[in-house]
């Protein structure tokens, strides 16, 4: 799926086994009865060397038990805390782990800076598109359902991380982000972001279905980006119908938002060019600043997809909705 740029879009993807062969007969030594028994002594030598070996044998094999069974104990005891057994967390190529404070950093910034510069008049990001009324609203688990579909090569997808993970923040707990950057051959290249591959959302009042379509790795052995995640077939389904004029100028783009058929995003809300290149930290430090466009832009991104998914929660929870003007509601 072909990323888009903001500015053109809405703001600034055998025969049968054979058996063992019969020992060949060892012929008897020159002067020996066929039949007669070998010497005693020469007998039991040859039987203390068996033995001799059987028992060194048993030992290593015994050895080898003790050293798996303490390994699986160790194995077993790292992976179980509080009594559940903890899932390793998935990683792409190209994803790295987050440096300390940054996923914090983005989800401490307040609501009410989100929702002021949504409601500023320097239109610093653009607000999310209404889809007609009679749609049915996609629920999870009794829940409105947001579905995600972008890529990590995806240099627009990578600003919307940003505003997504400050929105999606206010309403629920993310675990296990991953540090990626876009493309280093595309449109801004290597701008840093977090990556939804392999994390988990947990939330009372909404579901969150992200799907990361492919690295941010390009193979020219197939003249595209090394695949990683495959929408289902309802996933496809949304992204072919909507992500279509009248509702885009150009059709196919990501990053894909369908908010629960309620809400629309169809491309970046806001330009993160200027992050392009930077190290995760520095460009974490920028983006939540609040003192300049891409981090204004990235907080009225965030605004708007507030103001959206509190509609579809029937302003849940108060500590977050009730600071939302209705203007910012639908």
């Amino acid at each position: 799926m072909p990323s888009r740029s903001p500015s053109r879009d809405r703001g600034p993807g055998q025969g049968p086994q054979v058996g063992p062969k019969p020992p060949t007969p060892v012929p008897p030594r020159p002067g020996a009865k066929t039949g007669a028994h070998p010497a005693p002594r020469r007998a039991s030598a040859r039987q203390s060397i068996v033995r001799a070996r059987q028992r060194r044998l048993y030992l290593a094999g015994g050895l080898v038990t003790v050293i798996v069974v303490a390994a699986a104990v160790l194995v077993a005891v790292s992976f179980i805390s509080n009594g559940k057994a903890s899932s390793p967390t998935r990683s792409a190529v190209g994803q790295f782990v987050l440096p300390p404070g940054v996923q914090s950093a983005v989800e401490a910034v307040p609501t009410a800076k989100l929702v002021a510069a949504a409601l500023s008049k320097n239109n610093y990001a653009a607000p999310l598109q209404a889809l007609p009324a009679k749609n049915e609203i996609l629920t999870s688990a009794g829940k409105p359902e947001i579905v995600y579909i972008g890529a990590d090569s995806c240099p627009f997808c990578a600003g919307e991380r940003w505003a997504l993970v400050m929105a999606l923040s206010k309403f629920g707990t993310f675990s296990k982000l991953m540090g990626t950057t876009s493309s280093a051959v595309d449109t801004n290249p290597s701008t840093p972001t977090f990556s939804f591959y392999g994390s988990n959302y947990s939330s009372q009042h909404i579901s969150f279905v992200p799907v990361e379509t492919t690295t941010n790795r390009y193979d020219p052995s197939i003249g595209s980006y090394q695949p990683l995640q495959q929408p289902s077939a309802f996933e496809r389904s949304l992204y072919s119908k909507w992500d279509r004029p009248p509702y885009t100028s150009q059709a196919g783009g990501i990053p894909f938002v369908y908010l629960a058929g309620r809400y629309l995003l169809t491309g970046g809300q806001y330009d993160a060019s200027k992050i392009a290149g930077w190290q995760m930290l520095r460009a974490a430090d920028y983006i939540t600043a609040g003192n300049n466009p891409t981090s204004l832009g990235a907080e009225a991104a965030a605004g708007h997809l507030i103001g959206e998914i509190c509609s579809l929660t029937h302003d849940q929870p108060a500590r977050v909705c009730s600071g939302v003007p209705a203007s910012l509601k639908g």
